[in-house]
């Protein structure tokens, strides 16, 4: 990653050099320090100046191919509220080639069989998250960015998010960065790294 990033010409970050490996970094820092643009711009989002590739993709070049292998979820998410969560996990299962068995579990995991079928303009703040989650994990991409995933979660969700991301990183080739204000569990927080922004600059 070679990135720089203004808005209205006021510089917001250069990063002239960074190489992460497969694994878990937690994203750290102030709020307005220029997390979730550094998470949009990995995501394919925004425009940047400079290059951003993984496992050997570039964004600039091969966009498609990029945006196939990586997965995105933001902080607030918002979607077609006339929609149910069945219908949009159906086009995320559809576009991913996630199979029916991958849905089920997640459906399970998250306990939202009781309200999946229901408009989600009926949903709960913490309802729209969870939905949010099972939609960045179903199809096994590469690549996973999350921006605050933790939020509005309640305990249970909280905890089951956080051993997903461990075990997932642990056990395949899955890639999670992700920023957090809340603390994480111990076990994923010893398996990952660090990193923060500050003073428009990342370090570990």
């Amino acid at each position: 990653m070679n990135v720089t990033k203004y808005y209205n010409k006021h510089l917001i970050l250069e990063i002239p050099a960074l190489l992460l490996k497969n694994g878990f970094y937690w994203i750290k820092g102030a709020n307005g320090s220029g997390k979730t643009t550094l998470l949009k711009m990995i995501a394919g989002l925004i425009p940047f100046d400079g290059d951003i590739s993984f496992n050997g993709i570039n964004l600039r070049k091969h966009p498609l191919a990029y945006r196939r292998s990586i997965s995105w979820a933001e902080a607030e998410p918002s979607y077609p509220p006339f929609m149910t969560g069945a219908e949009l996990i159906a086009l995320y299962q559809r576009i991913r080639k996630a199979t029916l068995s991958e849905v089920r579990a997640f459906l399970d995991l998250f306990n939202m069989h009781d309200y999946v079928d229901s408009a989600i303009g009926t949903y709960s703040a913490g309802m729209v998250k969870k939905l949010s989650l099972v939609l960045a994990f179903i199809g096994s991409p590469a690549l996973v960015i999350l921006d605050e995933p933790l939020i509005t979660l309640d305990p249970d969700a909280l905890t089951k998010v956080c051993t997903y991301i461990h075990e997932q990183h642990q056990h395949s080739n899955t890639t999670f960065i992700m920023s957090s204000h809340q603390e994480l569990d111990a076990h994923l927080l010893s398996s990952g790294e660090v990193l923060t922004v500050n003073n428009k600059q990342i370090s570990s």
